[in-house]
């Protein structure tokens, strides 16, 4: 090959090195930038996250004061990465040594897989555990900042309060508010040196703060609670009859929630050493039931209301009345026969006079028409057979509609007296509110505010949802309940100068058949107390909820409990009597 050849041959060689070159970086620089950016990116960017702190709940304490019930503890995770540990039997006696019966794991998983990167092996150790496992200095061995859940007052309120589980879901208000007491997390991107340290520069630093959750401060005073709790133990405890006992204690004037009580209890603590999970179960708000003739009273008010019977009008009492082809009859099948008011049907509590009432919404008969009318009144106006809209997990109930088969006249003339429907108790007790209060129906709230910087901000009063009958039926509703206290012995204990009313209810269960049955029974009472002064409107409203393994009356069970109730909030809300 000549000298011209072999110099031309290098040309085209050096010319298509060249080319190749060029266009490798126009492939690398322009086509595949984005991709060799990424990829570098991932090198020296890294991401944290940021954990939003979850809120904590307080109680009131009196008018103004709170207590914390629900606080966040600071707490750490251990970790081992078996990769990079470079002597097993020094990591394993020593964490061994410092942790003891602290371990979630075995070593024999630890050491199954030396290539898994991450085991936890304990977690929500104190501070002075971590800070021996720091300065034991072990390789592959780390830890993270964590928190868990503690409730200084053991306890109290526990089914309204919960508990949230490893899985984050959970019962109470913790798992109905979770969303609110969690917050949400935040995020660091930033760029870090060879050892994963974050650097403060770089175009490539993203942080997105966390938004910690709300500190919730709830309507329930702490001492009424307590009271309330201790009042239903002692009762629960002296009553082998009694399976589950539940209170609820409201200002009916606002919807506020002053005491929300369950027994037997549970420590919300040690959740996952309960065996019995009905445990966890707020009955007042989570398990409908028939309330039997506490009911009453809304049928009396829905009759009063609609202009169609008076107190002291009259009906002739037989001890049973027919409905259809069944016989409905009193629980006092011989007391007071003959023509009496309607005011001495309430006083015995008559299932004849409440299905009167019923008769007379349709001008003498169980029309149709009388049963859309006690329908409308106990669905639209009271809200029963509704979620309340209370800020727990909160249960519908049934109110079968006339409209329906099942909406027939036997039907509506046991639900006169709360048989044939399904209520819970804050349905019943916001609706009763309304009757005693003036006729206002307030929405039931368990929150009364938050807490910033440890400063409480209260949430503004809510108005009134609706009117659900006049101001003056709710005057002659109110002459009739404290009327029915007066009777059968039922004021006995009540403090003397002070307005109390009620009305109780022993409601039948189902037998396995499906029948009803006396042989157990819930026994139930819902009431108001306050001043006599003239004017002035009941200052609480107590419903006692009892489920019995045998026979309970709603005046001899529940009834002592609400006066017990009673006696305590008339002196804690400093009410005068009146002589």
């Amino acid at each position: 090959m000549s000298r011209k050849s072999r110099y031309l041959l290098v040309q085209i060689v050096v010319f298509a090195a060249f080319a190749i070159a060029v266009a490798r970086l126009f492939l690398v620089q322009i086509i595949d930038h984005q991709k060799y950016e990424d990829a570098a990116s991932a090198l020296r960017v890294s991401k944290y996250s940021l954990l939003a702190k979850r809120g904590e709940v307080y109680m009131m304490s009196g008018a103004n004061d709170t207590t914390p019930v629900i606080m966040n503890e600071r707490t750490w995770l251990i970790f081992v990465d078996p990769s990079y540990v470079d002597d097993k039997d020094k990591v394993q006696a020593q964490l061994t040594n410092i942790l003891g019966n602290q371990m979630i794991t075995t070593w024999d998983k630890v050491w199954s897989n030396m290539n898994s990167g991450y085991v936890e092996i304990a977690k929500h150790v104190n501070y002075d555990t971590v800070t021996k496992v720091k300065q034991a200095n072990l390789r592959g061995v780390g830890q993270k900042e964590t928190s868990r859940r503690v409730y200084p007052a053991g306890s109290l309120g526990a089914q309204l309060l919960g508990f949230i589980n490893a899985e984050g879901t959970g019962t109470g208000l913790e798992g109905a508010l979770n969303e609110r007491l969690a917050g949400k997390d935040g995020m660091l991107k930033t760029i870090t040196d060879v050892n994963q340290i974050p650097l403060s520069i770089g175009d490539d630093n993203v942080e997105i703060p966390a938004k910690d959750g709300d500190n919730i401060v709830l309507t329930i005073d702490e001492n009424v609670q307590r009271k309330v709790e201790k009042i239903l133990k002692t009762h629960s405890d002296g009553n082998k009859a009694i399976t589950t006992a539940s209170v609820l204690v409201m200002d009916p004037n606002t919807g506020k929630v002053m005491a929300m009580a369950n027994y037997p209890t549970y420590e919300p603590e040690k959740y996952y050493e309960v065996k019995d999970a009905s445990l966890f179960v707020n009955r007042v708000v989570e398990t409908p039931y028939e309330p039997a003739s506490v009911c009453k009273t809304f049928t009396y008010a829905a009759a009063i209301n609609e202009g169609v019977l008076r107190p002291t009008d009259t009906y002739y009492n037989k001890g049973y009345t027919i409905v259809g082809d069944r016989r409905m009859q009193n629980a006092l099948t011989y007391t007071a026969i003959g023509q009496i008011t309607f005011r001495t049907a309430l006083d015995y509590s008559f299932n004849t006079g409440s299905i009167e009432a019923l008769r007379r919404l349709g001008g003498g008969s169980i029309t149709k028409a009388a049963r859309t009318k006690l329908y409308n009144y106990l669905t639209q106006n009271f809200g029963l057979g509704q979620r309340t809209g209370i800020e727990l997990y909160d249960a519908p109930g049934i109110i079968i509609s006339p409209e329906e088969d099942e909406g027939n006249a036997v039907r509506y003339a046991n639900m006169t007296f709360g048989q044939g429907m399904n209520l819970t108790m804050i349905q019943v007790a916001s609706a009763f509110s309304s009757l005693v209060n003036g006729g206002k129906y307030y929405r039931p709230t368990i929150v009364a505010g938050q807490m910033k910087n440890g400063v409480f901000y209260k949430d503004e009063s809510k108005a009134a949802v609706r009117q659900t009958i006049s101001e003056s039926t709710s005057d002659q509703m109110r002459s009739m309940l404290e009327e029915v206290r007066q009777k059968e012995a039922l004021t006995v204990g009540d403090k003397p100068g002070y307005r109390v009313g009620l009305k109780t209810g022993t409601s039948e269960t189902y037998d396995k058949n499906g029948k009803y049955t006396s042989d157990k029974t819930i026994a139930s009472v819902i009431g108001y107390g306050g001043s006599k002064k003239a004017g002035a409107l009941p200052s609480y409203v107590i419903m006692v909820r009892l489920d019995g393994n045998s026979l309970l009356w709603g005046s001899v069970s529940a009834v002592p409990i609400f006066t017990d109730i009673s006696n305590y909030l008339l002196e804690y809300l400093r009410i005068e009597p009146v002589k």
